[in-house]
C-alpha cells in the first residue's frame, strides 16, 4: 500500500439544521424499540456465503448525498469508495481510491493521485471526472453533508488527479474526504438516473428514487434489493478493484433489539448492532457469540443559553459555574450503563484531542452553592428541554433530564422539565432560544477541527447555545478555535483542542456529562467485526475464523 504523504486536516463548519439533526435522528436507529416489517423473529438461513446484519432502521433515502444515517452508512460502506479511508481505532486517513496525496504548506490546496485500474460495478473506469461530479453534486444539492464543501472547489487537471482548493486553510480535508459524505459516484450512471451536479441540483436532480434500485459505486458490493423498513441485500461486485470480500451476499435486516438478541444466539454468520451493554452482558458466557463493547463517539452534554435575551438565569456566568459543579457525574455514568465513562470534555476518546480522565470536572456541592449565591439570583428557576421518543445506546433523554433536575434541585434550583418530540425539539433548538437542554453530539469527521463550531460566534453549535457575542472574556477561546482550524501539524492541533476544552470547562455554556458505550454482538465464527465511528460497520472486512 502506497504511503500517504499526509500533511493535515479541516476547519469551517457551517452546517444546516437538517444535518445538525443527524445525531438525534440517528438515535432512532439505536433505540431498543425499533423495527418495521422485519421485526419478527427470523434466524439466519445458515448459508455460509451470506452475512446477516440486524439493526433498527432509519432510512429516508438511499441516495448517499441526501441522507446520513447509521443504517445507510453500512450499505454505503459496502457499495461506494472514498478518496481516503479510515479504520476502527485509527483516525488517520489511509489510501483508498487515492493512492497518495500532497498538501500545500498553507493547507489550502490538496492534490490527490488516483489509483490505477479502479472500475465501477458496471465495468467502466473511475476517473477524476467522477470525483469532480460527486463532490460538486454534494455541494450543490444543499443537503446533508453539503456544508462540508463550503469554501471548497474541486478540479481535475488530468484523469488521474483531483485537486481540492480551499479559500481558507483547511488542514482537516483528508479526514473529511474519508467520510460517507464524500463517496465517489459513477457520474454517467447517476446522470442517466436523473442526477446532476449543476447549481440547480436542489430542483433539477431527480435521482433520489433511482438510488433505491441501482448501484453507482466501485465498492466491494452492489445493491441487489432494498425493501423500505424491511431489508437491504448486497451482492459481491465482480469488478471490485480491491480484496474480494469473504461473503458473497450481505443482508441487512430491520429488527427490534429483542429480536436481534434472539437471532444472534441461534443464527450463523449473524451480527446484532443495537443491543445495549446491559442487554448483552448475559451473553458473555455464551461461546456461540462474541460480545464487543467499545466507547461510542456520542458525548452527552448539558447546554445552557448564553443569550441574556433568551434567559437572564442561564446566561449568568456564576449560575453556569454552579450548574457545572453541582452535577453528580458518577450518577450520570451509572445511568448510561456498562462501558460508559465521564466525558472530560466535548471531544470523545475516538477523536484526536480528547482530554484525559484527570481533566474531568468533579461534583463539589459546597463550591456550587457558593457560586449560586454569587450569581445574585434569588429562587432560580429554569426550563430544561429534551427530545422524547428516542434513546442512544440504551440511554433515555427523559431519565437524564430527571437526574439533572434532582441534582440541581438539591442546590435550590427549580427545574421545569419540557419533553418535546424530535421535530419540535430540533426546530426550537435551532433557533437558539432554549434556556437549558440535555443533548448529545456525534462527530461528522474524526478531527479536532470539527469542534471549532462550539466557540463563540461560530455559525452552528454556538448558535444553538446563543453564544454569538465575542468579547474580551472569550476572545482566547475564539483564537484557539481559529488556530485549530489553521494548524497543519496533527499533534499540535490535538494539543490546541485540549487547551480549548479546558477553557470551555472553566467557562462556557457546555457541561460535558458522559460518553456512552456501544456494543456489537456477533457469531463466534466471524472475524473482523468492529464498530466504526464513521461507517457503523464495514461488512467487507468481516470474515470467518
Amino acid at each position: 500500500m502506497t504511503t500517504l504523504r499526509r500533511q493535515s486536516r479541516f476547519r469551517d463548519r457551517r452546517k444546516s439544521l437538517s444535518f445538525l439533526a443527524t445525531g438525534l435522528v440517528s438515535a432512532l436507529a439505536l433505540t431498543a424499540c425499533g423495527g418495521g416489517s422485519g421485526s419478527g423473529s427470523t434466524s439466519s438461513s445458515g448459508n455460509a456465503d451470506t452475512l446477516v446484519v440486524d439493526t433498527s432502521f432509519v432510512m429516508t433515502s438511499f441516495d448517499p448525498d441526501r441522507a446520513l444515517t447509521p443504517t445507510l452508512s453500512i450499505a454505503t460502506r459496502g457499495i461506494y469508495d472514498t478518496l481516503l479511508t479510515t479504520t476502527p481505532g485509527d483516525s488517520s486517513p489511509q489510501p483508498s481510491i487515492a493512492k497518495s496525496f500532497d498538501a500545500s504548506k498553507d493547507a489550502k490546496t490538496y492534490t490527490f493521485h488516483l489509483r490505477d485500474g479502479v472500475k465501477f460495478a458496471d465495468g467502466t473506469k473511475l476517473t477524476s471526472a467522477d470525483v469532480v461530479f460527486s463532490f460538486q453534486r454534494l455541494a450543490n444539492l444543499q443537503l446533508g453533508g453539503s456544508y462540508l464543501m463550503d469554501g471548497l472547489t474541486v478540479s481535475a487537471p488530468d484523469p488521474q488527479t483531483v485537486v481540492l482548493t480551499s479559500k481558507d486553510p483547511k488542514p482537516a480535508i483528508p479526514a473529511m474526504v474519508s467520510t460517507p459524505a464524500f463517496v465517489i459516484l459513477n457520474s454517467a450512471e447517476v446522470k442517466a438516473g436523473g442526477g446532476t451536479d449543476g447549481t440547480d441540483a436542489p430542483k433539477a436532480d431527480k435521482a433520489d428514487t433511482w438510488f433505491n434500485s441501482h448501484s453507482a459505486g466501485s465498492g466491494p458490493y452492489v445493491l441487489s434489493s432494498y425493501k423500505a423498513d424491511d431489508s437491504i441485500t448486497l451482492v459481491r461486485n465482480d469488478n471490485y478493484w480491491g480484496t474480494k470480500p469473504k461473503f458473497a451476499r450481505v443482508v441487512i435486516r430491520n429488527m427490534t433489539a429483542a429480536t436481534q438478541l434472539l437471532n444472534v444466539q441461534r443464527g450463523t454468520n449473524e451480527v446484532a448492532l443495537d443491543l445495549s451493554a446491559t442487554q448483552s452482558k448475559p451473553l458473555a458466557s455464551n461461546k456461540a457469540v462474541t460480545v464487543l463493547t467499545d466507547p461510542s463517539s456520542a458525548v452527552f452534554r448539558l447546554q445552557l443559553n448564553m443569550d441574556p435575551s433568551a434567559s437572564s438565569v442561564s446566561s449568568n456566568a456564576d449560575f453556569q459555574a454552579a450548574v457545572r459543579d453541582g452535577i453528580n457525574y458518577d450518577a450520570m455514568v451509572q445511568l448510561a450503563g456498562d462501558g460508559a465513562i465521564q466525558a472530560p470534555g466535548l471531544i470523545p476518546s475516538t477523536v484526536p484531542g480528547a482530554l484525559p480522565a484527570s481533566d474531568a470536572v468533579k461534583q463539589d456541592l459546597t463550591k456550587a452553592k457558593q457560586e449560586l449565591s454569587a450569581s445574585g439570583i434569588s429562587s432560580p428557576s429554569v426550563t430544561l428541554s429534551y427530545p422524547t421518543g428516542i434513546n442512544v445506546n440504551g440511554l433515555d433523554f427523559a431519565t437524564l433530564a430527571a437526574r439533572v433536575q434532582a441534582d440541581l434541585g438539591a442546590m435550590g434550583i427549580k427545574v421545569k422539565l419540557q419533553g418535546l418530540q424530535v421535530a419540535n425539539y430540533l426546530s426550537q433548538w435551532g433557533k437558539g432560544k432554549m434556556e437549558m437542554t440535555v443533548t448529545y453530539n456525534l462527530p461528522d469527521y474524526l478531527d479536532p477541527a470539527y469542534y471549532s463550531s462550539f466557540v463563540p460566534g461560530a455559525s452552528s453549535d454556538a448558535v444553538r447555545a446563543g453564544w454569538s457575542k465575542v468579547d474580551a472574556q472569550n476572545q482566547k477561546i475564539v483564537d484557539l478555535g481559529n488556530q485549530i482550524n489553521s494548524t497543519v501539524d496533527d499533534a499540535q492541533r490535538a494539543q490546541l483542542a485540549q487547551e480549548l476544552q479546558r477553557d470551555l470547562n472553566a467557562s462556557s455554556p457546555y457541561v460535558p456529562l458522559m460518553q456512552t458505550a456501544q456494543t456489537v454482538v456477533s457469531s463466534a465464527t466471524l472475524s473482523g467485526v468492529k464498530l466504526d465511528p464513521l461507517w457503523t460497520l464495514d461488512v467487507a472486512a468481516i470474515g470467518s475464523k
